[in-house]
């Protein structure tokens, strides 16, 4: 066992709630069993709105609280979390240290920041044993995510080539394109109203037609259900409807 010492945030709160995750577990369960996409698609979706029990120690003189590490054969240090408190039991410390809670976001978040002698994520170490290596952390965390530190008008040519490829697509109901600029690397960011049940086969091919016929551009594409696109569309027209 190690630890890893954090500032203390109201986002990082010890409770008295119950936290269960029922369905978390299953897919869990069914992801070990099946090891297959679908379960590996329904784990992750269930995950990023989960709520966790992580292990830390807090000490309110020095306003600050330590995680909890659990340490492999290899030496290898991981963040430990539990989908509820049967399973943070079966911990042999449990009874030495405190029960808080985290979105997994916050946890994420705190995964891919830390040192790099933390490789990850362990949830329910003691029975399902889902391992999660920094960067399958850092890639669910940031689906479905775009930072933006800029963003204007896309130019006209671009947008003139990129309405051809929209227009053989007949799941694309819409789109808008912004030009944006993040982690200092300026691209693209293309916003499709989309009906398509495969969204990642849609956007795979849109890419491939744009590095075909444009040009090797930094793309990303996200549909318009995210609060991110919303956002960024409130006040724009689309470039391409149906």
């Amino acid at each position: 066992m190690s630890n890893i010492c954090y500032n203390e945030s109201g986002d990082f709160m010890e409770t008295n709630k119950e936290v269960r995750n029922d369905e978390l577990k299953v897919a869990m369960i069914t992801l070990n069993l099946q090891n297959d996409k679908e379960s590996e698609d329904e784990f992750i979706k269930l995950l990023k709105s989960s709520i966790l029990i992580i292990p830390a120690v807090n000490d309110d003189k020095k306003d600050e609280f330590t995680f909890m590490l659990l340490v492999n054969q290899n030496q290898d240090h991981y963040f430990q979390c539990y989908t509820d408190k049967d399973e943070y039991n079966k911990w042999s410390d449990a009874k030495e240290s405190k029960e808080f809670f985290l979105s997994f976001d916050e946890l994420a978040n705190i995964v891919v920041s830390s040192d790099s002698e933390v490789k990850g994520l362990v949830i329910n170490p003691f029975s399902e044993n889902i391992v999660l290596n920094r960067e399958a952390v850092k890639n669910i965390f940031s689906n479905d995510k775009v930072f933006i530190e800029e963003k204007k008008e896309c130019p006209k040519e671009i947008k003139r080539k990129m309405k051809r490829i929209l227009e053989k697509k007949e799941a694309v109901n819409c789109a808008y394109i912004l030009s944006i600029v993040k982690n200092n690397i300026s691209g693209y960011l293309l916003i499709i109203d989309t009906k398509a049940k495969n969204k990642e086969k849609l956007f795979n091919e849109i890419r491939e037609e744009i590095n075909n016929n444009i040009e090797k551009i930094n793309l990303d594409i996200i549909t318009t259900k995210y609060d991110i696109a919303k956002e960024l569309i409130k006040d724009m027209k689309p470039f391409y409807e149906k």
